[in-house]
């Protein structure tokens, strides 16, 4: 069985939620029926299908879209009475229904049967199948035609705006719908299948595979992949050739000329992280620029039409060109297709409530790189310097391995490697720092260190050594001895004290350095220095951790703290220079 978080009647419970969440929208519990108030002098536009889509169907009800859908139980058709309950409700102040069906068997069954009975009573009824999946192809597909999947939404959201802002009747809309769908072509591509709550997964894809072309059901695609291939290669190679190469007659629904405008969705199937989905979106428009030279005029992202937990994306591609040419051979009347697009809508899922014309645009010169202005005080000799920075990260590079081991036991295993990437940064740069004026290099190292490192090992460095830099300034002096340098190390511990509140005893850096610092101050004898936070690091080791991973993994009183292990190397490296 699938791990899941339990819920008694998901579907029904779901959909409760989603009202409460939109008090705009209303429920018929006992049909699973959602809608928002329709008007007189409008048709009303009902979706639906099996639940497991969301926020398909139901959380793209709202002005300028649908106006209500009826759900069934997790990918599986609604009946035939509730489809038709749902046609009632809304047809008792609606001007007519027309009902947007995706085509699967069941759905096209229970709507086209509810769209029939509603005639019988006098409704004024029509039923659209939509089908814009490339992936099974004509001649598999045969007489059923193209299954849907996320591009029925740009049905959804132009007919609902169309039937919102022009003259309509429920043919005209029917026409609109039809018209649309013949302009638009979808694929989509999975790394595994999605776990359906109370069932076993019948077929697993294997770590190295991955499905090209599964629907929202689970259905097989085109082929499966194995290895894995990198997103680059995914859509460069196998996406977008199923959805634009002309010379594939099995595919090749719509034409697309690259001087055509056209629209992009990316959709998320429900298992895909946000960061991911926004780079995919970003790999799709490149390829479409490089090798078919379309633009997107619009690009619509975001978890719109799931498979559940579905570890995959859809692509959508609609020629608004091609809709608007032949819209107007059909005499629906538009003015602009992507003016219904731009319309806004209150619709829960739609990714855009109300579109944008101008992006906001910025001076590069304000954020460029301040360094050049930090004041240059405090001579030193460059070539000491540099030869116990080399030294001080050699040591640390050699330690690497013990420090990982350690933080491999009380944080994420990345300190020694963290520590080793600013060292590195430190060493590879070092032609780049001032020769002449210590405040200035200690500047550029730390913007070294905060953009080299990372994390908070990279924060904390930084702010220290900025600190360290502005103290030389604030002291004024033309040249760097230790007294000079004593006083600026215990300026820079307190302004890294200003953002954190570990201290020593709390088993961190601050227990090696902090004793460090003191100890130099107060005799200006580095190895004596080095020898107490050496002995503070190893103390950590009999003190729980009270700050970052290493405070909430368990058990750390028997380690010493691997952020202060490695400050001691590198200070052991530096000693062992002078």
């Amino acid at each position: 069985m699938v791990k899941n978080f339990e819920v008694n009647n998901p579907v029904l419970t779901a959909l409760q939620g989603l009202v409460l969440s939109n008090p705009q929208l209303g429920l018929v519990e006992s049909d699973k029926v959602i809608f928002r108030k329709p008007s007189k002098d409008k048709i009303a536009l009902i979706a639906g299908g099996g639940a497991g889509h969301e926020p398909a169907h139901a959380g793209f009800i709202g002005k300028g879209a649908l106006t209500g859908a009826v759900s069934g139980e997790i990918f599986a058709s609604p009946s035939t009475g509730q489809i038709l309950n749902g046609v009632k409700l809304l047809a008792k102040t609606a001007k007519g229904v027309l009902l947007l069906v995706k085509n699967y068997t069941g759905d096209v069954l229970h709507f086209g049967l509810a769209g029939e009975r509603a005639r019988a009573l006098g409704i004024d009824t029509e039923v659209v199948v939509i089908g814009d999946d490339v992936a099974v192809g004509r001649a598999k597909g045969g007489l059923v035609g193209r299954r849907a999947i996320a591009g029925t939404l740009f049905v959804h959201k132009i007919v609902g705006a169309f039937v919102e802002y022009y003259d309509h009747d429920v043919s005209k809309a029917a026409l609109l719908a039809r018209t649309i769908n013949d302009n638009l072509v979808s694929i989509g591509s999975s790394l595994g299948h999605a776990k359906v709550p109370g069932q076993t997964i019948e077929k697993y894809l294997k770590d190295d595979e991955m499905e090209l072309g599964m629907g929202i059901h689970n259905e097989p695609g085109v082929k499966t992949l194995s290895p894995v291939p990198h997103t680059e290669i995914l859509v460069k190679e196998h996406i977008l050739p199923k959805l634009l190469d002309p010379n594939d007659s099995d595919r090749a629904f719509v034409k697309f000329d690259s001087n055509d405008q056209v629209v992009l969705l990316i959709n998320n199937l429900g298992g895909v992280s946000n960061l991911i989905l926004s780079a995919i979106t970003k790999v799709v428009t490149n390829n479409l620029k490089s090798e078919y030279n379309i633009v997107p005029v619009r690009t619509y992202q975001g978890t719109l039409m799931t498979a559940l937990d579905g570890e995959g994306f859809s692509v959508s591609l609609l020629n608004i060109t091609k809709l608007e040419k032949s819209a107007i051979s059909n005499g629906i009347g538009i003015k602009s297709i992507l003016g219904l697009l731009d319309a806004e809508t209150d619709a829960p899922g739609w990714p855009v409530k109300s579109k944008v014309t101008e992006t906001p645009e910025y001076d590069p010169s304000t954020i460029s790189d301040d360094i050049e202005l930090v004041k240059p005080f405090g001579s030193y000799d460059f070539n000491t310097f540099s030869k116990i920075v080399k030294s001080g990260v050699a040591n640390v590079v050699k330690a690497e391995p013990y420090i990982t081991e350690l933080d491999t036991q009380v944080g994420d295993g990345d300190c020694g490697y963290t520590l080793v990437l600013g060292g590195n940064a430190i060493v590879d740069n070092l032609d780049k720092i001032s020769k002449s004026s210590l405040s200035e290099a200690l500047a550029t190292i730390s913007h070294l260190l905060e953009t080299h490192m990372g994390g908070t090992s990279g924060g904390l460095y930084s702010i220290f050594i900025t600190g360290l830099s502005q103290a030389i300034i604030e002291d004024g002096s033309k040249t760097t001895d230790r007294k000079t340098l004593s006083k600026a190390l215990e300026s820079a511990l307190q302004t890294l004290y200003k953002y954190t509140k570990a201290r020593t005893g709390d088993s961190t850096v601050i227990d090696a350095l902090e004793p460090f610092v003191k100890e130099f101050s107060s005799s200006q004898n580095f190895q004596k220095a080095v020898d107490v936070a050496e002995k503070a690091a190893k103390a950590t080791g009999e003190i729980e951790a009270k700050f970052g991973r290493a405070s909430y993994v368990g058990e750390s009183s028997n380690v010493a703290d691997p952020g202060a292990i490695g400050l001691v190397e590198f200070l052991k490296g530096v000693a062992s220079a002078l």
